[in-house]
């Protein structure tokens, strides 16, 4: 059985997880994008277009981490927080678990994939 530094050489542990634990929210919010998000603009909803750039922000980050991890994690922790904030304000302080639901997959994971392990970053 192949080890973990086998199948990914410049990465840690750590972040094998980052990039394990943001594949799952990724593909569901890709998934949404595509899904949903397309249907409302069509539809001439232009209400969702903030939150679906912020979606395709942090879902870009997630893409980016697969290259450069740190850069990838920094746009993933950005978006992540930005989406949590905008989430807030929009839904008032009653939408405190919505913010959390769309933002802590995305900022978990940018945080691991922070962490100061020495990897190989490519240039």
């Amino acid at each position: 059985m192949k080890s973990i530094k086998s199948w990914f050489p410049n990465f840690t542990i750590l972040h094998v997880l980052a990039l394990v634990l943001g594949f799952l929210p990724s593909l569901f919010f890709l998934l949404f994008l595509i899904g949903d998000g397309v249907a409302e603009i069509i539809d001439g909803k232009l209400g969702v277009v903030p939150i679906l750039i912020m979606m395709l922000l942090t879902v870009s980050g997630y893409v980016l981490a697969w290259k450069r991890q740190k850069k990838g994690g920094i746009v993933m922790i950005a978006g992540g927080v930005i989406m949590g904030i905008y989430l807030l304000i929009s839904g008032g302080f009653q939408g405190w678990q919505m913010a959390l639901l769309f933002s802590l997959p995305f900022v978990l994971p940018g945080v691991l994939l922070m962490s100061p392990a020495k990897v190989h970053e490519s240039k």
